[in-house]
């Protein structure tokens, strides 16, 4: 049997009465203040999602739990060869339906997801949320932030070395699963990666990269168990950072306790 060991965190940010993130472990949708770990069997399908919503968006929270549901919902009935490029199409044509309810018109939310399947780790992502592959000490970036910033880069306005003095305007979302259907620039990034041993793979919201930089971050995971995230998550908070704060871990291998299992 092929499985890997996940941990979840996720904490409201400082100031806020609600939790804005949401987080998706394999079938399972939770938001708030969670504390999650265990083991999949990962010979079959197995999906873990991070979802932010929108602060200048209708009902974030809302935003960010009713797309993972959507999501959750997608996954269940998709076919083992259904690419997933079509499902999140089809995710965000289910998410745009819901402004046919004026409460949830303008409702957007960014989402950072991992497929997996034996040992390989499909990456997607829309919007700003990261995914990173965390291996000898450093972080590779494996998503890709739809933002002003990188569209700027990417037609030549700016060079990547320019993009480290940029002002902050310029890290606003160019794309996002928004519930308004007059927004039809709607993009997926996906990557494929095979999982060597050593290796993990992180998920988080921009809780995390806001606050600490890639090197920052391999430093503190260098030294931190996979189920101990909770001093990452003091880090950011003595960076500065104040934003809700969603991390997911997955490793291969097997947890110390086997009988912390999810979805046996």
């Amino acid at each position: 049997m092929t499985s890997f060991q996940f941990a979840a965190f996720s904490q409201r940010g400082r100031g806020k009465s609600h939790n804005e993130d949401a987080v998706l472990l394999d079938g399972q949708v939770y938001q708030g203040s969670i504390r999650e770990h265990g083991i999949v069997d990962t010979s079959q399908l197995r999906y873990f999602a991070i979802a932010d919503g929108v602060a200048i968006g209708t009902l974030p929270r809302t935003a960010s739990r009713r797309l993972l549901e959507i999501l959750r919902d997608h996954l269940a009935s998709a076919s083992a060869t259904e690419s997933l490029l079509s499902l999140l199409q089809q995710v965000q044509q289910d998410y745009v339906a819901l402004s046919d309810n004026p409460k949830f018109y303008g409702m957007a939310s960014t989402l950072v997801g991992v497929r997996l399947h034996e040992n390989t780790v499909t990456i997607f992502n829309v919007g700003d949320s990261r995914a990173y592959l965390l291996a000898d000490d450093r972080t590779d970036l494996l998503s890709r932030d739809h933002s002003l910033l990188n569209d700027f880069i990417d037609e030549g306005e700016i060079t990547a070395e320019q993009a480290a003095d940029s002002a902050s305007i310029l890290q606003g979302l160019t794309c996002q699963f928004i519930a308004d259907a007059e927004c039809d620039d709607f993009r997926v990034n996906i990557a494929t990666h095979e999982l060597q041993p050593g290796e993990r793979i992180l998920l988080c919201s921009d809780g995390l990269n806001e606050a600490l930089d890639d090197a920052q971050i391999a430093a503190l995971f260098a030294n931190e168990s996979e189920t101990d995230l909770v001093n990452v998550f003091k880090a950011a908070r003595r960076a500065g950072g104040s934003d809700d704060f969603s991390l997911i871990v997955l490793t291969d291998g097997q947890l110390n306790d086997p009988s912390v299992t999810l979805n046996q």
